[in-house]
């Protein structure tokens, strides 16, 4: 007979945490969720294609910001830099991105950095932080 209480008091438990469950609530969460999956991919893609066919140029950075999400265990940063690109004058722009927790220390205030840019928009900007600066 101690196997059917058992049973009756799962049961029991199982339906008093369910009772403030709201399957509406989760689905939104579950689609605001995606969107913001979709849109740092949408980011990601956007930094590879800058890697491979942006314009190569050189920031100096003014400030450094970590951002709220990690990917892979590694932080976004927000990076606000003066950029000299070749046939320009130095301009501000501002890049997000993940950068690996052990190159966080490349990225202090006043140290200059190889970035590509894209060609058409000078604003788009990918710092890269594998080459040494010319």
């Amino acid at each position: 007979m101690g196997f059917f209480k058992d049973m009756k008091k799962t049961y029991d438990m199982s339906q008093e945490m369910t009772k403030d469950w709201d399957p509406g609530a989760q689905a939104k969460d579950g689609v605001e969720r995606m969107k913001q999956a979709n849109a740092m991919m949408a980011e990601q893609a956007e930094s590879m294609r800058l890697a491979t066919e942006g314009v190569d140029a050189s920031a100096t950075i003014a400030a450094v910001q970590q951002g709220t999400a990690m990917v892979n265990f590694q932080p976004t940063v927000h990076i606000e830099m003066t950029v000299s690109r070749e046939g320009m004058p130095p301009y501000p722009a501002t890049a997000t991105q993940v950068v690996p927790q052990v190159q966080l220390s490349m990225l202090e205030p006043g140290r200059s950095v190889c970035v590509k840019v894209a060609e058409d928009d000078p604003q788009k900007v990918w710092v890269d932080l594998s080459r040494p600066v010319p």
